[in-house]
């Protein structure tokens, strides 16, 4: 419902009108107000006066309800706020929260007094300008990287747009920003000698770890899809798992389960018939322990009280292992590339690799490793060299 106020002079004359619609409250609690004033006519009484004035007030209320008019006034802030719990309503990752809580701490510092309507390419620049000073990064004391400038800037953009798509404010001026450059980096890979020599040094590890780090070098998975792997995602008659679940680290949950990264995350993938028979052992093994301790537990990989292990676990365990064989660095993401790059060398197409690898498209694929892909290509001016010329 519409609230009119008029407004006199100093002769008790009616001058306007302020006609208030609310429209609810914000992420913040405040209460979203939208305004429109209406100035008296000359010719009007003050009874016509005040029916021009419920006129205006019965279409401005229809245009704030159909949301073609919404307040381009309201701080950045608080819309932040506001659509951070939009997307927590939609199926936001908690993990991703984090992130963007992490991330509006510095933006909100310097941007969230201002109004919407207000923002411009050039307070965008000079905030990316300022997150590369000196002293900004926690870990280094250093310079924020590029890549991270860039984390900020998306998350802005991202508020900006949905303020376009409530008709807020015309554009998103985000678009006309500049944030820094990010250079791709090539992604590391083991050499054939390298992946086999850790598979040799694996011999003489413990079942667990021998399937586990298997697993890692043949499917291809993120760390967090490895350990929320369950035994009833196993499928060892047809050879292959299905990655339907993630376990993830908080400060504030702990080690806590979630659903994979992407939808196209959640996939089927087949293993050689080894590293099948090397689960298959395994869970021989932690069948007789977890009966031995009265545990029971559905996860493949547990920690001794049949909690899914700790994801960071699985790095300080590589660490040391290479360093008792003599290896060079191993973490988990390092056999996911080491495997893209081998079937990319050896032929296979994008589209197939990025179903393996769970990427939500082909172009992640094609994004991540360019670089593969080149190299493959000249192998493919070779052999097309070869069959062809030589028949020739």
């Amino acid at each position: 419902m519409a609230n009119i106020t008029v407004r006199r002079n100093k002769n008790g004359q009616i001058t306007s009108f302020l006609i208030r619609i609310s429209t609810g409250r914000d992420g913040c609690g405040k209460q979203i107000v939208h305004t429109m004033s209406l100035k008296k006519k000359a010719e009007w009484s003050e009874k016509h006066a005040r029916k021009e004035a419920e006129k205006a007030a019965a279409r401005f209320e229809t245009l704030v309800r159909e949301g073609r008019i919404s307040d381009s006034r309201q701080r950045f802030g608080a819309y932040s706020e506001y659509v951070i719990s939009l997307k927590e309503q939609r199926g936001l990752k908690h993990s991703t929260k984090i992130r963007y809580d992490s991330l509006l701490k510095r933006i909100n510092e310097k941007l969230g007094y201002l109004r919407l309507n207000e923002i411009s390419a050039r307070h965008l620049n000079r905030f990316y300008e300022y997150l590369q000073t000196e002293n900004l990064n926690e870990k280094t004391g250093g310079k924020l990287s590029p890549k991270t400038v860039l984390e900020y800037h998306r998350l802005i953009s991202v508020i900006l747009e949905n303020a376009v798509r409530e008709q807020i404010i015309p554009f998103n001026p985000a678009e006309r920003a500049l944030p820094p450059k990010v250079e791709r980096k090539e992604v590391k890979c083991l050499q054939i000698d390298e992946i086999q020599a850790v598979l040799k040094a694996l011999e003489s590890e413990p079942p667990k770890w021998q399937a586990l780090i298997n697993l890692f070098v043949f499917s291809g998975a993120r760390r967090g899809e490895i350990l929320g792997l369950k035994w009833e995602n196993i499928d060892f008659q047809n050879c292959e798992i299905f990655i339907c679940n993630n376990v993830l680290y908080s400060a504030d949950r702990g080690v806590y389960e979630t659903s994979p990264k992407t939808q196209k995350s959640t996939r089927h993938i087949s293993l050689p018939e080894n590293v099948m028979n090397l689960l298959h052992r395994y869970k021989i093994e932690q069948m007789r322990i977890n009966f031995e301790k009265g545990i029971r537990s559905d996860f493949v990989f547990q920690q001794d009280n049949g909690a899914p292990m700790h994801p960071d676990s699985i790095n300080v365990w590589l660490r040391r292992f290479s360093e008792r064989y003599g290896l060079p660095h191993l973490n988990p993401h390092i056999f996911r590339h080491t495997m893209t790059s081998l079937l990319i060398h050896e032929g296979v197409d994008v589209v197939s690799v990025a179903g393996r690898l769970g990427h939500s498209s082909p172009s992640t694929t094609t994004n991540i490793y360019a670089h593969v892909l080149a190299n493959a290509d000249k192998k493919s001016v070779s052999i097309l060299t070869e069959t062809i010329l030589k028949k020739a």
